[in-house]
């Protein structure tokens, strides 16, 4: 998971970084509520589906604020002009 961590703080590598987070996220999802599993694999992948959920919503959250900052940016240089 630190893999992806590091490949999101480049701008570049954010938008596909959090889509194939997404995917993962969804595939340990699907495989945390598979009828009988073993509970500890039921477990893992639920915890796992948990981590996953909550470094989506760290990328969106940074990637809103660096949208809003940039905004503020742009809108201060455009009324300076």
């Amino acid at each position: 998971m630190s893999h992806y961590s590091v490949k999101a703080a480049s701008p570049e590598g954010s938008t596909a970084c959090l889509k194939l987070a997404s995917v993962i996220e969804r595939h340990l999802k699907a495989l945390s509520e598979l009828p009988g599993m073993t509970p500890v694999l039921l477990a893992t992948c639920q915890q796992l589906h948990e981590q996953w959920a909550s470094f989506i919503d760290d990328l969106l959250r940074q990637q809103q604020k660096n949208r809003y900052s940039f905004g503020l940016f742009r809108s201060e240089k455009e009324h300076k002009a």
